[in-house]
């Protein structure tokens, strides 16, 4: 850890608990006081549906509409059939870390766009569902403020705040930093969970994804930011994602963070999607979408697969162990030379293991 970073832990840690003071009473009570949370089985990692030749495949697809471009990019992975949510209930997982537009929570278009397309699927039931950041519950209050609650309930789908729903007790054997995990009930009994975080930086993290969007299912006692003196944000991320496995995430480009993050930073217009059924996966490419812009020193160098969050997912068996395994497919929708030389550097980045 350097100065800086102790620094901005020590800073971080101050403000917490000042704020802490002002916190809502039912954040006080679960910080306070244990759920009652059965113990359940963790769940075994699941087989990736969208493999080709046996390299995971990851997507990325380039336009203006979210409801075409994840049409495509489902295409590109080997059709919505693959997903196999026919007659499954589904929930879809966004970020709605705040009340902020994107790219600090995910965008409602590119929400709506998941849910519809889960519903011609064939999907019996479609469900979106967060917990916000800890100073900034109530949930509830964060979805209607960012759009999300009207664009979700317009195509008839419930929307859901983790904060106030049951907790389970999960204990996955390979979790090292934390082997007790308080883990969202609805999250844990959905059929098909379907992950939908945005791209961004972040301060403590060094960036956000895939990992990270899964912070949002456990329990505000289990997570990374109670645990800021320890240095091992990173990890933690990591060992978290044994809780609970999406069978696809799709990642919010639209509008990327490249800067500051995560509840505020520095805005880039993307306007691009990323889908995999490999969290890892997506993951690395994720930052070097991020690096493409240069703006953020805490990935500007290395190799995106030595990212700490990235390295401790692979090491648990969470996703691909590096390039061989994957293969990046592009598409764009529209004429860009912005969006053509962009992906030029991302394919270098995640080709370098």
């Amino acid at each position: 850890m350097t100065r800086r970073d102790l620094l901005g832990r020590l800073a971080f840690g101050v403000t917490f608990l000042s704020a802490l003071g002002f916190a809502p009473r039912s954040l006080l009570s679960s910080l306070l006081f244990e759920p009652d949370a059965p113990l359940v089985p963790a769940r075994p990692i699941p087989v990736n549906p969208f493999v080709t030749d046996g390299k995971a495949l990851v997507a990325i697809v380039h336009g203006d509409r979210p409801a075409d471009m994840l049409s495509e990019g489902l295409a590109m992975l080997g059709g919505s059939d693959r997903l196999g949510v026919s007659g499954r209930r589904v929930l879809i997982k966004p970020n709605v870390v705040n009340d902020r537009p994107p790219p600090s929570t995910t965008s409602p278009d590119v929400i709506a766009a998941a849910v519809s397309a889960m519903q011609q699927a064939g999907a019996v039931d479609v469900t979106v569902a967060d917990s916000s950041g800890m100073l900034r519950f109530p949930t509830s209050e964060n979805l209607e403020s960012t759009g999300i609650r009207t664009a979700v309930e317009r195509l008839g789908s419930r929307l859901l705040a983790l904060e106030v729903e049951p907790w389970l007790t999960v204990e996955p054997p390979a979790a090292m930093l934390q082997p007790r995990m308080l883990v969202s009930k609805p999250v844990y009994d959905a059929e098909v969970l379907i992950n939908l975080p945005v791209v961004k930086t972040h301060r403590f993290a060094h960036y956000s994804c895939s990992l990270k969007n899964v912070v949002g299912v456990v329990h505000p006692r289990c997570r990374p930011s109670l645990r800021f003196l320890a240095g091992r944000w990173h990890e933690h991320i990591a060992e978290l994602n044994l809780a609970v496995h999406p069978r696809l995430t799709v990642a919010d480009g639209t509008t990327v963070m490249i800067a500051g993050g995560p509840t505020s930073g520095t805005p880039a217009r993307a306007n691009v999607l990323l889908l995999s059924g490999d969290r890892v996966a997506l993951d690395a490419v994720a930052v070097a979408l991020i690096r493409s812009y240069g703006a953020w020193d805490k990935v500007r160098t290395g190799s995106v697969w030595e990212q700490r969050q990235i390295k401790r997912a692979a090491e648990l068996g969470l996703g691909v162990r590096g390039p061989r395994e994957m293969e990046l497919m592009v598409r764009s929708l529209k004429p860009d030379d912005d969006f053509k030389r962009r992906t030029e550097q991302i394919e270098r980045d995640v080709s370098q293991g």
